[in-house]
């Protein structure tokens, strides 16, 4: 908000000292060009903290992951307990890496009155920490603020409204998911598919799986349409997308796992 409004100051000044000397349409040559060279010399400042704090939060996420790894491999060689509770030792440990996470967010609240999208673009990024922390309630509440660009929002945003039998999941998917390609294309598309399977919407599934193959050649995703194509709805599977697939916690993998890191984005 600020360096629209400094760089709207700043060109409205140069339009009141010049506009006497100077024929008009240079004036208004010259205030656009002042205004622009303002709101762009903020903004490559603002890119550069925003980059610097980028920094900061991927190096305490790798110390996370790090920590994580080195106490997984300590319990492989040295098993203290029960194989639940070492599970239960390594999801106490992200829970807490999570909450170093989002707490390290707020490196950004000094540039939120300088940037209209900041504030949602790091909403974006607490969401999806809170929903690894299964904290759903909280998820809800952020949603309306989060921006949608990337797969794992939407994706995210997309499981929320099914589990919330929210009947704006069809409209948001078009407007949002069809817009990715390759590989970005594959969860938003497999997570779909499995909800209209679900909703024993199957030839609606067909027709997502149908749309995917525009977007992208996933085999498990083929595989899919085929199996639905066939009658063979029982073999419709997501298991082979493994965690990038169970990250979504629509489904539980047949044996336990571990979270091996923290994801941020």
């Amino acid at each position: 908000m600020l360096t629209f409004l400094i760089a709207l100051i700043t060109a409205l000044l140069v339009f009141a000292v010049s506009y006497r000397g100077l024929p008009l349409s240079a004036v208004f040559t010259m205030t656009i060009l002042v205004f622009f060279i303002v709101y762009l010399a903020i903004w490559f400042l603002l890119r550069m903290q925003s980059k610097k704090i980028n920094t900061k939060l991927q190096e305490l996420m790798l110390e996370i992951q790090q920590k994580i790894q080195g106490m997984q491999n300590r319990m492989m060689h040295r098993p203290t307990g029960s194989p639940k509770q070492m599970m239960q030792i390594l999801e106490r440990e992200q829970q807490a890496g999570l909450d170093r996470m989002i707490e390290a967010l707020d490196l950004y609240k000094p540039l939120y009155k300088w940037s209209f999208l900041m504030k949602r673009q790091v909403n974006t990024m607490k969401m999806a920490f809170l929903f690894q922390q299964k904290k759903f309630d909280e998820v809800d509440k952020l949603l309306p603020k989060c921006l949608f660009f990337d797969a794992q929002s939407v994706a995210i945003k997309m499981v929320r409204m099914y589990k919330n039998n929210d009947p704006k999941l069809d409209k948001f998917f078009k407007m949002r998911a069809r817009r990715f390609k390759g590989d970005n294309a594959v969860i938003p598309y497999a997570a779909y598919s499995w909800m209209l399977v679900k909703q024993n919407r199957i030839e609606d599934a067909i027709a997502a799986l149908t749309d995917a193959r525009k977007q992208t050649s996933n085999e498990v995703l083929e595989k899919n349409r085929e199996f639905l194509l066939n009658g063979k709805v029982k073999q419709f599977s997501n298991a082979p997308l493994a965690e990038a697939w169970y990250a979504l916690m629509l489904e539980e993998p047949k044996m336990p796992r571990i979270q091996q890191s923290v994801r941020y984005r």
